[in-house]
């Protein structure tokens, strides 16, 4: 019991001296203040040439493109030494540092000059500084920065930009003070969520792929004292992989559905139908991207060229498909002459157009043996080809009609013509465009 009592004793009274001794610390502190500050000018510059240490520390970033200007989230580390700040630690309690409000302090003027929102100064909220006995002043303010840069959206959705801040005194030359870096590159301390399958997650849709500081110094005509900025340059490139299924794949595909028009049959009315189709999805498309980068007025984005000229190629193919619509079914009197014909005939067999050709030769046998009294059939609406190579007419009997079906054949050709013309330039601009699919 009496050893209880003891260890109780020692323990209280080693918190009465902690107590006593921190009361004690607060008052040479206090007095350290007053002594510091009490005739201290926070508007004077510490001395003649005051050098100002600079390092940046990164902690988010992102683009803003609707105004064009990178927003960035940051610890900015300057430190200085102010002359008369200094104390001996000796005379007031071993005390080496003190927190003191950054509205107390001189520090220096730095600026952002390329700052997108003007008129706004950098706000330090309510950090302080640290000073030492030696008259070391450090200052790590938690800043949101916003400063312009030029989007060049002509490889959209796979844009790198290159942002560059320039930060540096506003009224002071460079002898009066003069920044230093601490460092050549930026500290990067970003927030990212490894998920299960090892991908990471951000907060934006941005990836830093380098960044650097630099110190530069400038002569201007007015004035014959250097002036010196610091320059943090930074590397952005966009990584959102929703874009992949939502403007890349569409785009390959619009481009592919294009085809179906030349795929069908020359006298099927379902080719402008299905031209008119594609023809409404290339617009819209146009419209959605035109929402995403309306930010950009000065340049097209290379995927917006691309589909831009596949709406062109859909116009053609409609076109094409009215043509040889007209050909395919329109009523004739005289079929081609021979001279039109007989190319026709040879380049059906290289073009893969049997079916055609034997229509053809079949329906003039048909119509010499025969000895047909009239010189003409009309042809139905409804005329395809069907899969043994012979023409019905739905909802009738079987009709051949030499001269239609020579036109028939003129416009399977063109069709197929068309067809492969159109698949050379599907493939060139698939080449030509290959950098931002």
């Amino acid at each position: 019991m009496t050893a209880v009592r003891s260890a109780f004793v020692c323990v209280a009274g080693l918190l009465l001296l902690s107590c006593v001794a921190q009361a004690y610390d607060l008052k040479q502190v206090h007095k350290l203040h007053q002594d510091l500050f009490s005739d201290y000018n926070m508007h004077m510059v510490p001395s003649s040439q005051t050098i100002v240490k600079f390092r940046m520390n990164i902690k988010h970033f992102d683009m803003i493109e609707e105004t064009q200007a990178l927003m960035v989230d940051s610890w900015i580390v300057n430190e200085w030494v102010d002359p008369r700040l200094k104390w001996n630690p000796e005379e007031y309690g071993r005390v080496y540092k003190i927190s003191v409000p950054h509205t107390m302090l001189w520090k220096p003027d730095l600026d952002v000059y390329n700052n997108a929102n003007v008129g706004k100064p950098i706000s330090y909220g309510n950090t302080l500084l640290i000073v030492f006995h030696d008259g070391r002043v450090l200052f790590v303010p938690p800043v949101r920065l916003h400063f312009t840069c030029v989007m060049d959206l002509t490889f959209w959705p796979h844009d790198t930009h290159n942002c560059t801040l320039t930060i540096g005194s506003w009224i002071h030359d460079g002898i009066t003070i003069d920044p230093q870096l601490m460092h050549d590159k930026p500290e990067l301390d970003i927030n990212e969520l490894q998920t299960a399958d090892g991908k990471n997650l951000t907060r934006g849709m941005w990836n830093l792929l380098d960044a650097n500081i630099t110190r530069n110094v400038r002569v201007y005509d007015c004035c014959p004292e250097p002036y010196i900025d610091i320059k943090v340059s930074m590397l952005v490139a966009r990584n959102a992989p929703a874009y992949d299924w939502t403007v890349k794949l569409p785009a390959v595909g619009l481009c592919i559905l294009t085809l179906v028009v030349f795929l069908l049959p020359p006298a099927a009315g379902e080719k402008v139908i299905f031209g008119g189709l594609s023809l409404i999805l290339d617009v819209m498309f146009i419209a959605y991207t035109n929402m995403e980068i309306s930010n950009a007025p000065t340049h097209i984005p290379l995927i917006v060229e691309m589909v831009c000229e596949q709406l062109m190629l859909v116009v053609a193919s409609i076109v094409v498909a009215s043509l040889t619509l007209r050909m395919a079914r329109d009523p004739y009197t005289k079929g081609l002459h021979n001279v039109i014909k007989r190319p026709l005939i040879v380049l059906s067999y290289a073009l893969c157009l049997h079916n055609y050709k034997n229509i053809v030769g079949f329906t003039r046998w048909e119509v010499s043996r025969a000895h047909q009294p009239y010189a003409r059939t009309f042809k139905s609406d409804e005329l395809e080809l069907g899969e043994n190579g012979t023409t019905h007419l739905y909802g009738g009997p079987e009709v051949t009609t030499s001269p239609g079906l020579d036109w028939l054949l003129l416009s399977a050709v063109v069709d197929r013509v068309c067809l492969i013309v159109y698949v050379a330039i599907f493939t060139i601009n698939m080449l030509s465009f290959s950098a931002v699919l």
